[in-house]
């Protein structure tokens, strides 16, 4: 049987090639064959078989529709509960008062005071003093007292006025200091001309 069956296939190879051919051709044809235009339908498309990287761009941007307007707020939620309050600081310790010092040892004993001041006749006669060391009539209303101290930091206070005689004139007097000890005593009446009258002159330290 399959003797027969080789010799019949050798004597009609070329017969049959041809027909292997002819039929391969056809389904090739038939499997690449382009459908006409608008030929597929809704018929023809399973459905929920189509995906979005079947529809073209126009497509998809067809499907897109506009951006709705915004929805109103929503209701504000429910209050929480309120926290617990903490629990209050401890009260700091009262401060104390520390004890008083002892007492400072006493200071060294002050200078005693001295009462400087000069009484002097208008001719510059000294008819009592203390600490004045010279008193002199240096120019027509002007007197000159020097003293055994230092009298810069020191105030000048000078008076019209002679013990046992009544004041009958107005005259002015004005101070002024010379060195670390000496008082000037300018003596002037009521048009600013010197005048020789006593005085007293007191000097406070």
């Amino acid at each position: 049987m399959l003797r027969n069956i080789a010799s019949y296939v050798a004597r009609h190879h070329l017969a049959l090639l041809a027909l292997f051919v002819a039929l391969g051709g056809t389904a090739v044809a038939a499997g690449t064959a382009v459908l006409p235009r608008n030929s597929v339908g809704a018929a023809q498309v399973v459905n929920g078989s189509l995906g979005t990287s079947d529809l073209s761009v126009k497509a998809l941007s067809a499907l897109r529709g506009q951006r709705g307007s915004r929805g109103p707020a929503g209701a504000q939620g429910a209050q929480g509960p309120p926290g617990a309050t903490g629990a209050p600081g401890a009260a700091g310790a009262n401060g104390q008062q520390g004890p008083a010092g002892p007492q400072g040892p006493a200071g060294p004993p002050g200078a005693t005071a001295r009462n400087l001041f000069v009484v002097l006749d208008a001719d510059g006669t000294v008819v009592r003093s203390s600490g004045a060391t010279a008193a002199e009539r240096a120019a027509d209303g002007t007197y000159r007292v020097s003293f055994d101290t230092d009298i810069t930091n020191c105030a000048y206070v000078a008076t019209a006025g002679q013990d046992g005689s009544p004041l009958i004139e107005d005259y002015h007097l004005f101070t002024t200091r010379t060195g670390s000890n000496t008082v000037n005593v300018h003596i002037f009446d009521e048009k600013n001309d010197p005048l020789d009258r006593p005085f007293d002159l007191a000097v406070v330290c």
